[in-house]
């Protein structure tokens, strides 16, 4: 079997970045490094044959997550979306006021590049913490990939054709192979994958923080499903637990609102983690 082309592995971890994020896959493929946009017919195949068979595996590790790191990927994926928001409004705030859709776009300046660089930067970091949390999972998602390896054999070999039409001569596809294997099951992006069943439902009373963005207190509503022990964590804007604001060894089931102190936080972004009997919740919220 051939090995691929760069190209072919920078269109797939774009792809899967892109469905984590809800990114707008050229523009944030750019980002992540690859400055080759997906073709859209490797786009339509990712989207039709590989992203669906990938959720139903995802689903299947989702029972083995603990709460905790259940809630750290719900924070990882906030902040990917964020980045990718970043991702978006960057590139056209450079544009000139009086630049039209057919204006040929500038070079970006010295100090533009500097702030592309920035958020590639923490695109990386983030995807190397991610890293960091999916350790514990390695063998499950070995064992997950490799009930689908015939799938992913032929997954391969037809993406790896897509991306070489179109290409202009042998030499020059023979300059874009390595001999890297097509990773679909890369454990950093699989996990941040949202599993089969979540995806396609919605949880039905998220929490909710008011007012957002805070100054000096936060109200917090969230809902109770099973009544229960309930603890309510304060995070910086990596994850990290600054500091328990609520714990209860009982709370009834259904709607609680809680009023917490945010004058001694700095400016920046903040997230609440809700623990209870039914699992953990994240809601991010920004401290001015």
């Amino acid at each position: 079997m051939k090995a691929p082309t760069t190209l072919a592995l920078a269109c797939i971890l774009g792809i899967f970045l892109s469905a984590v994020a809800g990114a707008a896959p050229a523009r944030f493929g750019q980002l992540t490094g690859n400055n080759q946009p997906p073709r859209p017919q490797v786009r339509a195949y990712v989207h039709q044959r590989v992203l669906p068979t990938l959720r139903q595996q995802r689903q299947k590790l989702e029972a083995r997550l603990s709460d905790s790191d259940r809630a750290q990927l719900a924070v990882y994926r906030i902040q990917l979306q964020e980045l990718r928001q970043r991702g978006q409004t960057l590139p056209r705030s450079f544009a000139p006021p009086s630049s039209t859709p057919a204006t040929t776009p500038a070079a970006p300046t010295p100090e533009q590049q500097a702030q592309l660089q920035q958020l590639r930067t923490e695109i990386r970091a983030l995807l190397r913490e991610v890293d960091k949390l999916a350790q514990p999972y390695t063998t499950d998602i070995a064992q997950l990939a490799q009930e689908v390896k015939a799938q992913q054999d032929q997954w391969a070999t037809d993406i790896r054709a897509l991306t070489a039409q179109g290409i202009a001569s042998a030499d020059t596809r023979a300059k874009r192979h390595r001999s890297r294997a097509i990773r679909f099951f890369r454990p950093a992006t699989f996990l941040l994958l949202q599993p089969d069943s979540a995806a396609a439902t919605p949880p039905p009373a998220p929490s909710q923080v008011y007012p957002n963005p805070a100054h000096s207190t936060s109200q917090l509503t969230y809902e109770v499903a099973k009544a229960g022990a309930v603890t309510v964590e304060l995070l910086d804007g990596r994850g990290n637990t600054l500091r328990t604001v609520a714990q209860a060894d009982k709370q009834e089931k259904g709607p609680h609102t809680l009023t917490v102190d945010v004058a001694d936080l700095p400016a920046g972004t903040y997230f609440f983690k809700i623990s209870t009997r039914a699992g953990a919740e994240t809601r991010r919220f920004v401290k001015e």
